[in-house]
């Protein structure tokens, strides 16, 4: 008795989808769980460094590495975009990318993380300076190190005038907010937006213009390092968030169908049990 044949393949499909998208989840809640200690670890220091350099910004007379009042926009930026290698993590790109393009330029040039962001830039005809798809949830400070001096030197070397990051914010396991943040020029906080906590004096020796000066490679290994791996953190978090979706919306479909394969099993095997009983009667007679 073949019946519903049409549905047990779907039944059969959804299955084995509903079994991927479930090992996915459990892939991505491990590598959260890996990734998460980090940032945890790594958001109170990397705010700390980014208020001091304010400071110091704001005692510092003149430096290449701090943004002019009255200057006008820069002619050409370094963007950095964090985008993954893989995909089913679901907004997680496309939020990111859409933020860049309001403000990325034709003359602007891009080093992209992950190999999404070098498809997608790519086929929109943006310059591609490098491309970085060796960064994972392994991504150390020794890394960013290196990446930081990479970028310095270029900065230095006038190919750029400013070098900007964007980056995917956690908030929570389920919240992530695409950023923008400037890495230099480094731009002086305000008064009213300054860190509500720092109340104190703090005296520089030597100068604040030489610490800049000494100082800059490291702010940008925090910096990289710190929003690199928040990004990490927000990608796993949402493609659980996907892949757990999925696989609930997958349970669902195959409940609706299950009952729908049921019920016409039960329809042809009574309808079979009729054309049994009429017949065996219509041989009596």
């Amino acid at each position: 008795m073949a019946v519903g044949t049409d549905l047990k393949k779907q039944i059969t499909s959804i299955t084995s989808t509903s079994k991927i998208t479930q090992a996915m989840k459990l892939v991505a809640t491990a590598k959260l769980k890996k990734v998460g200690k980090r940032i945890s670890n790594s958001k109170p220091y990397f705010a700390e460094v980014y208020t001091v350099f304010n400071d110091i910004i704001s005692k510092a007379d003149d430096s290449i590495y701090q943004k002019k009042d009255g200057i006008k926009d820069s002619k050409r930026t370094c963007w950095i975009i964090v985008n993954s290698n893989l995909g089913l993590c679901g907004g997680y790109n496309i939020n990111i990318n859409k933020l860049v393009l309001q403000q990325l330029r034709k003359s602007d040039c891009i080093i992209t993380i992950g190999s999404k962001a070098e498809t997608f830039y790519a086929h929109k005809g943006y310059e591609i300076m490098q491309t970085r798809k060796d960064i994972d949830i392994n991504f150390s400070y020794d890394d960013a190190r290196e990446f930081a001096q990479e970028i310095l030197s270029g900065f230095n070397g006038n190919n750029y005038d400013e070098i900007k990051i964007a980056y995917t914010k956690f908030i929570n396991n389920v919240t992530f907010e695409p950023t923008i943040l400037q890495l230099l020029p480094i731009i002086k906080v305000t008064q009213h937006e300054e860190p509500k906590h720092i109340n104190v004096i703090t005296e520089f020796e030597p100068d604040p213009a030489t610490i800049l000066e000494n100082a800059v490679p490291m702010y940008l290994n925090t910096i990289l390092f710190s929003s690199i791996v928040e990004s990490q953190v927000s990608e796993q978090a949402s493609r659980l968030v996907a892949m757990e979706n999925a696989t609930d919306n997958a349970n669902a479909m195959l409940e609706k169908l299950s009952l729908l394969y049921n019920r016409k099993r039960q329809a042809a095997i009574t309808q079979e049990i009729t054309e049994i009983v009429a017949g065996a009667g219509a041989q009596e007679n």
